[in-house]
This record gives C-alpha cells, structure tokens and sequence, in this order.
C-alpha cells in the first residue's frame, strides 16, 4: 500500500503524550498516529452506518413510535425500581 505524509497541527501537550506512549509501547510516534486515526474513522464510519441504516428502517416503515418506547422504558424502570418482573 502507497504511504503519504499528512501533517496537522496539534497541541504541544498531545504530541509530548503522542511520544510518551509511543516510548511505551516500544512504537514510533507515526505508528501511534497512525493507529490513532484508524481508530476515529472506524468510529466514525460505524456512526454513519448505523444513522444510514436507522435511515432506511425509518424509510421502510420498520420503527417503533417514541412515545411506546419511553412506555415500555418507564415500566422497566418501574418494575427495577419495585422488584417486579
């Protein structure tokens, strides 16, 4: 896979913690970043697949009404709160 150079700026206080763990865990600090982005864009990339999907549930009719769900979360919340199951 082609490599490239990003550069960003960041605080002096993240990139001082970006070499402690790096030294840490025996990684340089590009491995580190790199990692790091990775992380964020799975994160992110869940998010938006989940919003699209709620999306395409919300198109195909496939929901359950707000107010049903807050009437069956406060019979949960009721029955936690008495012991009742």
């Amino acid at each position: 896979m082609k490599e490239v150079t990003i550069s960003a700026r960041v605080p002096e206080e993240l990139s001082q913690q970006i070499t402690v763990l790096a030294r840490a865990l025996r990684r340089n600090r590009s491995w580190i970043i790199e990692e790091a982005i990775r992380g964020y864009v799975r994160s992110e990339q869940q998010f938006i697949d989940a919003v699209q999907e709620g999306l395409r549930a919300d198109d195909a009719g496939d929901v359950v009404a707000h107010d049903v769900v807050m009437a069956e979360i406060e019979t949960l919340l009721h029955d936690n709160r008495t012991g009742e199951r």
